[in-house]
């Protein structure tokens, strides 16, 4: 390469010597600097183009390194460098093993890098237990990503993990099974497929069960497919061939034959409780799909009149005036000297005909609001359980879809929020309405839907917890399962010791 520069500098040197003193001089000398600077600049470009021609002719003129690469990462070029060239990694076909006769790229590309080692070694069956081997079994059932949508980052994370724990066991000598699959997710995947009907002007009951269950199955197709396509560029390890979807035949009969089985255990069982109720869904959801937010809504402060006419009454502050209507009691903290001589009398619930206790608890907060405590056991989950230590009924005033019962009398057919602001006015017509204030509180929300979370007493099928924990419990104790960290334990220990059915 330096020959061919000082050749080329060679060849251009006369010529801007001649430039210079050609004419009889007539050149002055500013003019000849400047012809010899141009001549010197195209002097400096053909050597360039002659070393690269020199370089390309051995074989390395696009190799990655080279600054025609280096030009295209300064210029943010990524389509300069997705793609290795075919002199560094040749095509291979898929199922064939990776074809590694040129020369490894000096720059890594994962695209070229990855490319046709996993369609092999899934060909070659490197991923599928053997169960008739010998070998001691090592398995995993992957935790099964809902078919909602893709894969994100902690799906990467907790696979990569899985994944280098089974490869690792292969090393070992064991027989390792990692069941790949996808979970039909219930009411997420029913809510995202209702979505799509909607677009068309239908609903769910417009196709009926079975239509509709075949959207499902329509839906799973497209996005599992995608999430399965994800796994494999991730390079998992799983045997394919025991793909499984949570919503198949056998795995449908397997949880009809648990359900049986905890109950005839006495597991299962039927009961009512205070739920997690979602209006829009029209059903109860767990702990873990409810999202608390912090909102400004105001402080309702409104009489509680004595029911034996002397005129006296309860100022109670509540964020729910709605849920008045299905008051149980009124609670003084036993210790307050304000309302002592008022327990064991009973107050006139507004616009119904009931009367209710005024009782003493020590859960009562003296400090917060009045010191008067409105007890709600069918809609607040703290006054259940007052409710249940004091013997008090329990009265549901709403509907599933949130609107008023017949429970609620005049107020009947409204929605929660409707009936709301018109018992706050009739409560002000009344003469009982004290004063709002504004307040901040946590507000439960429902993760799927977005709509504010009911509160309230539902029958609904339990499993018992308390008889299955204890032997989680007991492994984590006992040694046999460890932590790493060990100060998880702190955690695991604080959930199944406070687990609730």
């Amino acid at each position: 390469g330096s020959e061919a520069a000082l050749h080329a500098g060679e060849g251009w040197a006369a010529p801007a010597a001649q430039v210079a003193g050609g004419a009889g001089g007539a050149l002055s000398e500013a003019d000849a600097k400047k012809a010899a600077k141009k001549a010197a600049k195209l002097a400096e470009k053909e050597a360039k183009k002659a070393k690269a021609a020199a370089k390309k002719a051995k074989g390395g003129f696009n190799a990655p390194g080279s600054k025609a690469k280096k030009r295209a990462d300064k210029k943010g070029d990524a389509g300069a460098t997705a793609e290795a060239p075919e002199e560094v990694q040749p095509e291979t076909p898929s199922g064939e093993c990776k074809r590694m006769s040129q020369a490894m790229a000096k720059t890594y590309d994962p695209k070229t890098v990855e490319h046709a080692w996993y369609q092999w070694w899934e060909k070659e069956g490197f991923f599928t237990a053997d169960p008739e081997s010998k070998k001691p079994k090592f398995v995993i059932v992957i935790p099964p990503p809902n078919v909602t949508g893709s894969l994100h980052l902690g799906h990467a994370l907790t696979n990569s993990v899985q994944d280098t724990i089974v490869r690792w066991r292969r090393m070992c000598g064991y027989e390792c099974l990692w069941v790949p699959g996808c979970d039909h997710a219930g009411i997420a995947t029913q809510l995202l497929v209702e979505r799509e009907l909607a677009k068309d002007g239908k609903t769910k009951h417009d196709l009926g069960r079975e239509a509709f269950e075949q959207r499902v199955w329509q839906w799973k197709g497209e996005y599992g497919g995608r999430i399965t396509g994800q796994l494999r560029r991730l390079g998992a390890s799983c045997d394919w061939s025991r793909e499984a979807f949570t919503l198949d035949d056998k795995l449908s009969d397997a949880v009809a034959e648990s359900f049986v089985r905890l109950h005839d255990k006495g597991l299962v069982y039927r009961g009512e409780y205070m739920v997690n109720w979602s209006p829009n869904l029209r059903t109860a959801v767990s702990d873990l799909e409810v999202e608390y937010s912090e909102e400004e809504g105001k402080l309702y402060y409104f009489k509680y009149p004595l029911a034996d006419e002397s005129g006296e009454a309860l100022t109670v502050a509540t964020t729910r005036p709605e849920t008045i209507l299905g008051d149980q009691a009124v609670c003084v903290h036993p210790d307050d000297e304000r309302f002592k001589h008022l327990v064991g009398k009973r107050c006139r619930v507004p616009f119904t005909d009931r009367t209710i206790p005024v009782l003493a608890d020590d859960y009562v907060d003296m400090e917060f609001g009045t010191g008067c405590l409105k007890v709600t056991p069918g809609h607040d989950v703290n006054d259940y359980e007052i409710g249940k230590r004091l013997d008090l009924p329990t009265l549901n005033i709403m509907n599933e879809d949130a609107t008023l019962n017949a429970a609620a009398g005049r107020f009947a057919d409204m929605d929660r929020f409707e009936a709301r602001e018109a018992l706050w006015a009739a409560l002000e017509e009344e003469g009982l309405a004290v004063r709002t204030e504004k307040h901040t509180s946590r507000v439960p929300r429902s993760q799927r839907g977005g709509e504010v979370i009911e509160p309230l007493v539902s029958t609904q099928w339990f499993v018992r917890m308390e008889p299955l924990a204890e032997p989680a419990l007991k492994a984590v104790r006992s040694g046999e399962v460890k932590f790493v960290p060990e100060r998880f334990e702190k955690t695991y220990f604080y959930w199944l010791e406070n687990i609730r059915d």
